[in-house]
């Protein structure tokens, strides 16, 4: 009886060993399954259960953006196209149900009438700014709209009495608005920050609007170009872009759609928020307020600058300002802003290249 009970004990003990680990390993296998299937929604790979194709802009990118914009990957907009004709954009602000493709569309950021323009649709009501209604560089491509005010702070009265099917909105800046656009019509709220942010965006545009061919073969060309750019630039040159203003300036952060865009054609953009004491300016999105000694310091090989003539000039005729390598290797790029700053979207970014390559090869 002794024995049979230590045998049967034995026999129990390894039986109960044995299902540990095997506990273990199926737990471990329901975890790599599970980041895989995570991974494979993040990427635009997914279906729901009644077949409705899910699609994330994140897969139109190239690999060479994966390192740097992993985040960007999980948190983006993407849409789903449903069998009935309707859509869902997942986007800052949610989910927005859209019943089919959109006619009458409201942009509230220069980055949307980019992408919009270039996909051939001209929204039927534009925000812009006290300066131009429509950046310089569309104003031969858009031809009938409705100004609906400062992007900043648009008219809410103009913009409910075009009676729009969608208003595409910046997350960073139509935050205390939304009620009042979700009001008048369907919102997306996007954000408009790196290069990555304008890729994500223009690919959901251009599913929502049937322009799928449009977005492809503009995103096409726009890469290729970025490619030939980067292969006529020698070495990794230090670059810059700024603001002149009368006491300081503005330098546009390592996050932005300019540094992103200059780094994609293998420049070095110099200026990095999170190894520097500057700090983003409050109410003016992905610029950091600087005095001359920081400009001094970063010391450019390649500096991008833009603002009013008059202090331009000034700053041009500064002994300091002057000692900067940049200035003194006559690196200097004076450009306009509605294309390198506002701008922010696939035309505006062929219109930079076009700059680029004669000023880092000179």
């Amino acid at each position: 009886m002794k024995r049979t009970s230590l045998f049967t004990v034995i026999l129990l003990t390894l039986v109960l060993v044995l299902t540990a680990c095997g506990g273990g390993t199926a737990g471990n296998t329901a975890g790599v399954t599970s980041d895989k299937e995570s991974a494979a929604s993040a990427n635009g790979t997914s279906k729901t259960d009644s077949g409705n194709a899910s699609t994330s802009p994140s897969t139109a990118s190239s690999s060479s953006d994966q390192g740097s914009n992993e985040a960007n990957a999980t948190t983006g907009p993407s849409i789903t196209s449903n069998s009935d004709g309707s859509f869902v954009v997942k986007n800052a602000w949610g989910e927005t149900k859209l019943p089919a493709s959109p006619k009458k569309i409201v942009t509230l950021h220069f980055s949307f009438t980019d992408e919009l323009v270039s996909l051939g649709v001209t929204p039927a009501g534009i925000a812009g700014s006290y300066k131009a209604e429509v950046l310089g560089y569309l104003k031969d491509q858009v031809k009938d709209y409705t100004f609906v005010g400062n992007h900043q702070q648009p008219n809410l009265e103009v913009i409910s009495s075009l009676k729009p099917d969608l208003i595409v909105a910046n997350a960073d800046v139509h935050g205390a608005i939304r009620e009042d656009l979700e009001k008048i019509a369907p919102t997306i709220a996007l954000y408009t920050n790196g290069y990555k942010d304008m890729e994500q965006n223009f690919a959901v545009l251009g599913t929502l609007l049937g322009k799928e061919k449009e977005h492809d073969q503009v995103m096409t060309e726009l890469n290729q170009n970025i490619e030939k750019t980067h292969a006529q630039i020698q070495g990794t040159p230090k670059v810059i872009v700024v603001k002149a203003l009368e006491k300081n300036f503005y330098i546009w952060m390592k996050t932005s759609y300019i540094a992103t865009l200059l780094e994609k054609i293998g420049a070095e953009y110099s200026f990095d928020e999170n190894k520097s004491s500057q700090q983003q300016t409050p109410g003016k999105i992905d610029v950091a307020d600087v005095d001359l000694e920081t400009l001094v310091q970063e010391n450019p090989d390649y500096l991008v600058i833009y603002g009013a003539k008059a202090d331009l000039d000034k700053w041009m005729g500064n002994s300091t300002f002057q000692s900067i390598k940049a200035v003194k290797d006559k690196h200097v790029l004076v450009v306009n802003d509605e294309i390198w700053a506002l701008g922010k979207g696939p035309l505006s970014g062929e219109e930079i290249l076009k700059e680029a390559i004669p000023f880092f090869t000179k």
